[in-house]
């Protein structure tokens, strides 16, 4: 082997040699780097939990809001418990749905979305604030303006069937409406203000029985019977 190729082939082992480490250098940095910044996110109070800040609330107070939180202040914000957070949240009455939002990097907000009124079951002097899904959220000692009331038992079943019925009222109807009645969850009547009532039935076809409705407004008569919407009465 002439010294010219020897030399060649120890100038390719030193460069093969070279590669392999800063190969591995580089490795080692990257894994440094990875785990400097696991440890910064997770464990370091560079990047913990200072403020917390609430927002979508009307009903329910910001107090509120952060005293069923419980969020732990100190840790870091990588690692608070969302899941525990949101559901101690989600047992204020009022609170329909919760999302968080880490707001790096040393705050996290609460946003709140509170339940909709869709009417107000008169209870012993109280009226209780009822959403769609039926579920009583807040009690007041006077009837608001423009929302329906509602007489009924307190039944999640009724409830709930009371709220879809009034949420498919007509604007127009839902109006003129003095109260609704719901004896069974198969009998409920809609009271107008000027004297006639709806026959409703239950809370089935409320579409179809809505669909049906202005033409019966329109005929004279006290009772219109929209229970059956395919054969609609009045009398």
């Amino acid at each position: 082997m002439s010294a010219d190729l020897s030399a060649r082939l120890d100038l390719r082992r030193r460069a093969r040699r070279r590669s392999r480490w800063r190969r591995i250098l580089i490795g080692v940095g990257v894994l440094v780097a990875v785990v400097a910044g696991a440890w910064l996110v997770g464990f370091s109070s560079v990047l913990e939990t200072r403020d917390v800040s609430v927002q979508g609330n009307k009903l329910t107070t910001s107090e509120q809001v952060l005293d069923a939180a419980q969020v732990p202040l100190g840790t870091p914000l990588a690692r608070v418990p969302s899941a525990a957070i949101r559901q101690r949240v989600l047992a204020l009455p009022a609170v329909a749905d919760v999302k968080l939002h880490r707001q790096w990097p040393n705050g996290l907000g609460i946003e709140v979305v509170e339940r909709e009124l869709v009417y107000q079951r008169m209870d012993a002097g109280s009226f209780q604030w009822v959403d769609a899904e039926g579920r009583v959220f807040r009690i007041v000692s006077e009837r608001s303006p423009g929302i329906v009331a509602v007489t009924s038992n307190n039944e999640q079943r009724m409830l709930a069937d009371v709220a879809t019925v009034v949420a498919a009222l007509p604007p127009q109807v839902a109006e003129a409406t003095e109260r609704v009645e719901a004896s069974t969850i198969d009998h409920i009547v809609v009271l107008l203000v000027d004297g006639r009532s709806i026959v409703w039935g239950n809370a089935d076809n409320s579409a179809e029985k809505t669909a049906v409705l202005p033409a019966l407004l329109a005929m004279s008569g006290t009772v219109l019977d929209v229970s059956v919407p395919s054969h609609p009465a009045i009398r």
